[in-house]
């Protein structure tokens, strides 16, 4: 079975065949609902405060320093430091795309019909996934 998740508004798109059990949105709602449920579960739970030091007095000193960087490409830098500098604070749209193909947990999983024997896992173009790794 393979569906298409878009961006974060879970446009869903179903590329079965006859012998699914469930349409992509059957999923889509199983795990929107999975997902909120654990949200609730967790809404009281305090947030652990992680430490921070601060190297920048604030987000105008950052776009301050970037704009003022010269543009000169190193040699183990991923893209041209002129198109990093273009792109700052933004995430263009399809590195917002996954391919989500639904797995069944264990293999030997002899209800196939149940929605909670599936575990999604999202395939990232390549470009997405080395941001990713980035931030």
């Amino acid at each position: 079975m393979l569906t298409t998740l878009r961006g974060c508004g879970a446009q869903w798109r179903d590329f079965t065949d006859e012998t699914s059990l469930h349409a992509a949105d059957d999923f889509a709602v199983f795990f929107k609902d999975k997902v909120d449920a654990v949200r609730a579960s967790t809404a009281t739970t305090p947030a652990y405060e992680v430490p921070f030091k601060a190297t920048m007095s604030t987000l105008e000193d950052e776009v301050k320093l970037i704009a003022s960087a010269l543009n000169k490409t190193r040699q183990l830098d991923i893209a041209p430091t002129w198109l990093e500098k273009e792109m700052r604070g933004s995430f263009p749209a399809e590195f917002k795309q996954a391919i989500v193909r639904l797995l069944l947990k264990k293999s030997d999983a002899s209800d196939a019909s149940e929605m909670k024997s599936y575990r999604p896992v999202s395939n990232l173009s390549f470009i997405s996934k080395l941001s990713e790794k980035l931030v």
